[in-house]
């Protein structure tokens, strides 16, 4: 009998795979294929339970299931997931956040089988629920759950001065098929809209991508100037007033430089960054495309030199991963991804002020040598491969009994393997 693991996202919020690279997806086709079956449990606004199957391997499979919660300030309370006869179809559940209630409800309903996958690494809004969750319920939590994980090395100091125990720091993978099964070689591959056979150009060899044409009209028109990119929400939390900032005095040495930004925010914050950037006269220097789908994400990393990631704060940061498998370098402030990830100056750049003057320098030294580039992406694209979903899988599955589907289980049909993603 195949043994089943149901994975939490305990945020109210809906989230959107085309879009965005989930995380909790990609840890979830990593255990199908250790031989689990996996549910992802996924906030939904409507009322109706939905199931969604997303993957299949090897007779193991992977559901989402889209369940409507209960919904306090951030938290979603899922009635239906806290039943008995619910819980007991599991032999591991992995909840995300500390202070989130359903971690509180499930390690008092089923300890021996939670274990904790936690990101934030501050506290921010709420202080005083945040406080009152601290004082009553944060000791039970730390006792009971069988596992605590952390995203990054700052989420780990974070619970560990919260008072849990034995916190062992996994990372975030990144699941590659959401890029079009493909990665993009920038040693010897031009940019992407410049050469006709570019598409075919995949350094794994697995195929051709799928294009999207109008974006490469629009990328076509970038010619030779040095790119600068941005993808991420458009908000206060990604500095987008210093990047801008920041953006002026680099072009008071780059001045054919432009900036390309992907990414939406809300129209009162978007509406007050355009007006800061025509204040600044950068109007004609920024490309800007409110939503790329992610398996058209390689065309606007083909066309870039550096990734800039100025962030206050970030939990891990998925476009870190992806700009170290595109091979694009990166220069970013301190946060989860970065702490985790970077080593400052070998393998991107983490500077940890937001002095324009130290941004620019570093960000001219890299444009300015393409060696410097080609040695940092080079060393980025070797750490992106130690982040993998499978070595998560594996580390949080070598602390459970559980034994994955017997290897030698028939072979599956044509129209089960048909169902395969």
């Amino acid at each position: 009998m195949i043994q089943k693991i149901l994975y939490l996202r305990n945020f109210a919020s809906k989230v959107n795979g085309a879009s965005y690279n989930l995380q909790e997806v990609g840890l979830g086709k990593a255990l199908v294929r250790k031989g689990y079956d996996c549910d992802i449990v996924y906030y939904n606004d409507h009322k109706e339970t939905r199931l969604e199957q997303v993957y299949r391997h090897e007779g193991c499979t992977l559901r989402i299931i889209w369940l409507h919660g209960l919904k306090f300030l951030s938290n979603s309370i899922y009635r239906d997931v806290l039943k008995d006869s619910f819980l007991a179809a599991y032999d591991l559940i992995i909840s995300t956040e500390y202070n989130q209630m359903m971690t509180y409800l499930l390690s008092r309903k089923c300890p021996d089988k939670l274990v904790l996958y936690h990101g934030p690494y501050r506290d921010h809004t709420h202080a005083l629920v945040r406080k009152l969750y601290d004082v009553l319920l944060l000791p039970k939590v730390a006792k009971s759950v069988c596992r605590t994980y952390a995203k990054s090395d700052l989420a780990k100091r974070y619970l560990e001065n919260k008072g849990f125990d034995n916190v062992v720091t996994l990372g975030v993978g990144l699941d590659r098929s959401k890029l079009d099964h493909s990665t993009l070689d920038h040693s010897t591959v031009e940019r992407a809209t410049h050469s006709a056979n570019h598409e075919n150009s995949d350094n794994d060899g697995s195929g051709e991508r799928e294009e999207n044409r109008e974006l490469a009209d629009e990328l076509r028109r970038i010619g030779d100037r040095p790119v600068l990119l941005y993808v991420g929400v458009l908000e206060e939390r990604r500095n987008i007033r210093f990047m801008l900032s920041l953006f002026k005095r680099v072009l008071q040495k780059h001045p054919d430089c432009l900036l390309l930004m992907v990414g939406d925010g809300r129209k009162a914050d978007t509406d007050r960054y355009w007006a800061y950037a025509h204040e600044l006269g950068l109007t004609d220097s920024i490309l800007h495309f409110s939503r790329v789908e992610q398996r058209h994400l390689w065309q606007v990393y083909g066309v870039a030199d550096l990734m800039l990631f100025p962030t206050h704060y970030d939990i891990f940061g998925m476009v870190l991963l992806e700009s170290m498998l595109f091979r694009v370098p990166i220069i970013t402030s301190v946060n989860g991804g970065s702490v985790t990830l970077i080593e400052d100056g070998v393998n991107g750049v983490m500077l940890k002020s937001f002095s324009e003057e130290e941004w620019a320098v570093r960000i001219s030294a890299l444009l300015n040598h393409t060696e410097l580039r080609q040695s940092v992406a080079e060393q980025a694209s070797l750490t992106v491969e130690r982040m993998s979903w499978d070595r998560i899988a594996d580390e949080i599955l070598s602390h459970q009994s559980m034994r994955p589907v017997d290897s030698g289980r028939p072979m599956q049909s044509t129209q089960e393997r048909g169902a395969d993603t």
